[in-house]
């Protein structure tokens, strides 16, 4: 395959990738980075073909290549704005960028101006470039996250192989002087040409491949957290405590679960109106979540209640860190539109020493002895095996 297909084939797949992820993203709803994506395609390919016509223009062949240096640089900081934006780090390294297709600009005036027998705009373009994609691929590998593993790698792989095939293409133009130089940069042009073919395929794909992982990361996020608080919700406590009790099991370590509620949160709501009442369920999250170990795991499983899970914590621990929970709750001061508001907690403490590793045991024992501190003046830890029949009401 001679090098103008090559260049034809390149410039039709860079048009084919912008649509297929612009369609992809109307079909998933993932729109993060394909503009950018998009882009940085369709200027690429416009810049290989302004470099191409600029060896069958002998009148203007140096201005029309210089502008598709620049352009190819261009579309490469596009393309890092792309996944930068898809991994939510929109700033990172964007002066870098920035710095990078200004040496290109003035690298590029300056040679049309005083125009050199040496290829000095394709070594400046392939040296930045080079240096574009390390940085891009360096994003990907580092930010992506644990959960998308697998298209991070394929993406960032891609990438670094790019960045490869442009540092052969600087090392070829650095032997300039030698007798075999045509030879040599004819060959490697189409090995650059061919290898654009098959890593801007990977990219593209590796591009969708990272948007779908995220977006997947996101659905499981928000089918496990409680949008309100930012807590987890009852299913992935649920989740989380089975795993822990079955650990639990193997190691014969001990787990608590503390249940809690808030003191008359219902009249803040009707006094107030909700949104009052949203605040101190925001502003009490964030006290447990302040509060608890990192091994902890605090849920909002209703309206106004919380359960909270201690892994590897005996009864007289648990109640210690409820205590310090209802105390620091109770010093808690909102100001919601010019008016004080305060907080008040009751909760409820159990252990896997008196429930026995079951789930449903320590959630029902903990909630009664929640209600037993709602009964006995609220705003006060009871611990269950603590419970007796003098602590029942008159």
């Amino acid at each position: 395959m001679d090098t103008h297909t090559l260049v034809v084939m390149n410039v039709l797949l860079y048009v084919l990738y912008a649509s297929v992820v612009l369609v992809n993203s109307r079909i998933t709803g993932l729109s993060r980075g394909t503009r950018w994506f998009a882009g940085a395609n369709l200027v690429r390919g416009s810049a290989l073909l302004m470099m191409a016509a600029g060896a069958s223009l002998p009148g203007l062949s140096g201005s029309v290549a210089a502008v598709g240096y620049l352009a190819s640089v261009a579309g490469l900081m596009m393309l890092h704005f792309s996944f930068t934006e898809l991994l939510e780090r929109a700033p990172l390294l964007r002066m870098l960028q920035y710095a990078l297709l200004a040496a290109m600009g003035i690298g590029t005036v300056y040679l049309l101006f005083r125009p050199s027998p040496y290829p000095a705009g394709m070594l400046l373009m392939c040296a930045v470039e080079a240096v574009q994609i390390a940085a891009t691929a360096s994003a990907v590998f580092l930010f992506s996250g644990g959960e998308v593993g697998m298209a991070a790698w394929l993406t960032g792989a891609s990438l670094s192989v790019y960045a490869a095939l442009l540092v052969m293409r600087v090392v070829v133009v650095l032997w300039f002087s030698t007798p075999g130089y045509p030879v040599v940069t004819t060959g490697m042009t189409r090995v650059w040409l061919e290898g654009t073919l098959v890593t801007n395929s990977a990219i593209t794909f590796g591009f969708m491949f990272l948007s779908a992982a995220k977006q997947r990361v996101e659905l499981l996020w928000h089918a496990q957290v409680d949008e309100l608080t930012g807590l987890l919700n009852r299913w992935a406590l649920t989740r989380i405590a089975l795993r822990e009790l079955s650990r639990c099991s193997r190691t014969k370590g001990l787990i608590a679960m503390v249940m809690m509620d808030l003191d008359g949160l219902k009249g803040l709501n009707d006094s107030m109106g909700h949104g009052c009442g949203d605040a101190v369920l925001q502003a009490v999250a964030k006290v447990l979540q302040e509060t608890v170990r990192e091994q902890d795991s605090v849920a909002r499983i209703g309206g106004d209640e919380f359960c909270i899970l201690l892994p590897d914590t005996g009864l007289a621990e648990a109640t210690s860190a409820a205590e310090r929970m209802r105390s620091q709750i109770d010093a808690l001061v909102l100001s919601y539109h010019g008016e004080e508001v305060r907080a008040r907690a009751s909760l409820g403490v159990a252990s896997s020493a008196d429930c026995g590793l079951s789930l449903q045991c320590l959630m029902d024992t903990s909630d009664e002895a929640l209600y037993r501190a709602k009964r006995g003046g609220k705003n006060r830890v009871i611990a269950a095996e603590s419970v007796d029949a003098s602590e029942e009401p008159a």
